[in-house]
């Protein structure tokens, strides 16, 4: 029981020890999107329409993207009419709801910050070269790529855009990896749950027998 016991804590502590990746891959002849745990999950290019399963980064099958065959209605059995049963109406008053919505909400936009916080920019290297119906309008945007590169110095050197003047256009490649942590997203997801009001949250769930006051 023992040995049981730390062979399932060993595989929990591996299992955090991964991350929850997301690898984005574009350019002229494909559209590659990746996303599992590790190295390990489907893998879909868009522009084949063709996709794959790896495991441990190894391509173990392979697969095309189609529509999946439509089964045969099967006629249905006449069955014996059963009498419906009613079932006692709950209500969930509108001042439980208010009462409890703001600490959720403040709860839950934390726990979005922290994820978002938590995410590792694992690759990004990109060029753009795309341009709109007037020079005016492409300078007006490049101008705001350029704030947005002197806000975020990280992407400068990693990512290029480079405008065309003489008219729309839109060309380019673009690869991007990001990674989440599985330890700080269990770790996120505890917090928030200690965060949250689930008693008060169970209780609206269940909701209240239609005509009952509270302390009855």
């Amino acid at each position: 029981m023992l040995y049981a016991l730390i062979i399932l804590v060993a595989g929990i502590a591996l299992v955090l020890l991964l991350n929850l990746r997301i690898r984005i891959d574009l350019d002229r002849d494909r559209r590659l999107v990746f996303l599992g745990l590790g190295r390990s999950g489907p893998e879909i290019d868009f522009a084949t329409r063709t996709g794959a399963v790896r495991l441990f980064g190894v391509r173990v099958k392979s697969f095309e993207l189609g529509r999946a065959k439509k089964k045969a209605a099967v006629p249905a059995v006449p069955t014996e009419e059963k009498k419906a049963v009613k079932k006692p109406k709950r209500e969930r008053p509108l001042k439980d709801v208010l009462a409890v919505a703001p600490r959720c909400v403040c709860a839950a936009v934390g726990y979005l910050i922290d994820l978002w916080k938590s995410i590792v920019v694992e690759e990004l290297e990109g060029r753009v070269e795309a341009g709109f119906d007037s020079p005016d309008l492409t300078g007006q945007v490049y101008g705001y790529y350029q704030a947005a590169l002197a806000a975020v110095p990280g992407v400068a050197g990693r990512f290029a855009w480079v405008p065309d003047w003489t008219g729309p256009s839109l060309s380019g490649s673009m690869r991007l990896t990001v990674a989440l942590p599985l330890h700080r997203l269990a770790l996120r997801t505890l917090v928030l749950m200690c965060k949250l009001p689930l008693r008060e949250l169970i209780k609206l769930a269940i909701g209240k027998k239609k005509g009952v006051q509270d302390g009855q």
